[in-house]
């Protein structure tokens, strides 16, 4: 009697003629192998394969942000200020890039599932295609509004001056930085996590490097402050791409780009590409949107809380990219696993990731709550952004676990190609945020730590909601399969 993990239901309909290929080929001999084992090993363990090394990488993005904080930092609370602020925009930004991303990890692992190495090969160059068109658009816009921008903030004086430097460089190279991702994406896809970690692990030593140089001016670098930051880390990304592009040749799975968008088969697959990412990365710009509106909430109790928040935040990236590795864990089986037409195994896997991120988050918690004033004190002395980030910690603390169920189930849903009801729960609860915190803080007078609070319940209740929708299986009948 066979396993009910091994009991196979149809497969689910794949894209039909909008592929250029007339003919199919076959993944390679070693790709089919990897890809075997994710489908027939134990789901406990192909989770931990697949999200054990994610992690590291996600963890490696974190350290590029608290690299460059805790060298911001040593530049003053305004300047850290500033950089955080420009951060909110960037996030915007990047949500913007994983419309391409998002979108290409989902069609590359459902073709490796069902063998088709043509069509992975293909979805993944108009994604880093797409993912460059978007960076040049949405990087220009924001070149052209960046003042405005920050001056809506309500940035002033040194930490305006700080967050523009910042913003500036980084949208210079932002294409590049998008089609980075998107490389990225098409690795996770495939279900392979470490390749990714070691070419990350690279460019983050770069960076680290770099930083002081450009920051401070040393030697023969000009002096470029929160700026320099921002240059250290595109100069990065731009190796993350180069390396990546050369390393998926070599795997058999050539990133060609078809420049001719008006034809039939491009469309096609950039719309399926679009489709499955355009709601998460709706949910992403929302996001940072809304602390755009938030930080102005902020600003009115000084530069204080928003470096805290700054900080908070890059400190809080231990568990956030926790459980983004969880999440690409859960959108890599989900989308091998629907393309083998094992659906009972697809929604396991979800489970099984969400089981283990559940449990690595409340280990989080608990740090959090216990270390919370040394952790800030490692990168600033100021007592009052001290006092604000010790607050902030303690209280993300208590409900970081909902995290993992917001990402994770992100995640699941996008490998099933059906992110719509993430989107929809995440972004009218983020936009409470706004409201939320400037009662808590003002009227019933709880001042910045009523902030911290409408932050940390908003995703207590994101989290629970899109994991009751996800259990409701309404994805089993949606998604790919529309």
């Amino acid at each position: 009697m066979k396993n009910k993990d091994q009991a196979r239901e149809p497969a689910a309909p794949l894209y039909g003629g909008e592929y250029p290929a007339p003919s199919e080929s076959t993944l390679t001999a070693m790709e089919a192998r990897a890809a075997s084992e994710l489908l027939t090993m134990p789901v406990g363990r192909a989770t931990l394969q697949i999200a054990i090394p994610a992690i590291l990488s996600m963890l490696s993005i974190m350290v590029f942000n608290l690299v460059d904080a805790w060298w911001v930092s040593k530049l003053g609370a305004a300047s850290m200020a500033g950089v955080s602020a420009a951060s909110f925009i960037y996030w915007a930004l990047e949500g913007v890039g994983t419309l391409a991303s998002t979108g290409v990890a989902a069609l590359v692992a459902r073709h490796v599932g069902a063998r088709q190495q043509r069509k992975a090969s293909y979805a993944a160059g108009q994604g880093v295609l797409l993912a460059l068109l978007l960076g040049l658009i949405s990087g220009g816009l924001v070149l052209s509004t960046a003042k405005i921008l920050l001056a809506k903030m309500g940035l002033t004086g040194e930490a305006f001056q700080a967050g523009y430097d910042y913003l500036i460089i980084l949208n210079i190279g932002l294409a590049l930085m998008f089609a980075a991702r998107a490389a990225d994406a098409a690795f996770r896809g495939m279900g392979d996590t470490r390749t990714p970690l070691k070419i990350m692990g690279g460019a983050l030593l770069f960076n680290a490097l770099l930083d002081p140089f450009f920051i401070f001016g040393i030697g023969p670098f000009p002096r470029l402050e929160a700026g320099g930051a921002a240059l250290a880390t595109v100069l990065a990304h731009i190796i993350i791409l180069g390396t990546s592009l050369v390393v998926l040749r070599r795997r058999g799975m050539p990133v060609k780009f078809r420049f001719a968008v008006w034809k039939r088969p491009q469309r096609r697959v950039l719309g399926r590409i679009s489709r499955i990412g355009a709601p998460v990365a709706m949910s992403a710009v929302m996001f940072s949107i809304t602390y755009t509106f938030l930080t102005r909430v902020i600003t009115r109790y000084g530069a204080e809380p928003l470096a805290a928040l700054g900080l908070g935040h890059r400190i809080e990236g231990l568990a956030y990219f926790t459980g983004v590795g969880f999440a690409v864990a859960a959108t890599t089986l989900m989308g091998q696993n629907l393309g083998a037409g094992n659906l009972h195994r697809a929604e396991k896997s979800a489970w099984t990731a969400l089981g283990y991120c559940s449990l690595v988050l409340g280990l989080f918690s608990l740090f959090f709550f216990l270390a919370a004033e040394p952790l800030i004190r490692f990168f600033i002395n100021d007592p009052l952004v001290v006092q604000e980030g010790r607050a902030y910690l303690r209280i993300i603390a208590l409900f970081e676990v909902f995290l993992g169920f917001e990402l994770v189930m992100e995640g699941a849903f996008s490998g099933a190609g059906y992110s719509l009801p993430p989107m929809l729960v995440s972004v009218p609860v983020t936009w409470l945020r706004i409201p939320l915190a400037a009662w808590l803080a003002g009227p019933l007078g709880l001042g910045s730590t009523g902030i911290w609070w409408a932050i940390s319940s908003t995703t207590a209740i994101k989290g629970i909601v899109i994991a009751l929708w996800f259990r409701a299986g309404t994805w089993k009948h949606q998604g790919m399969n529309s």
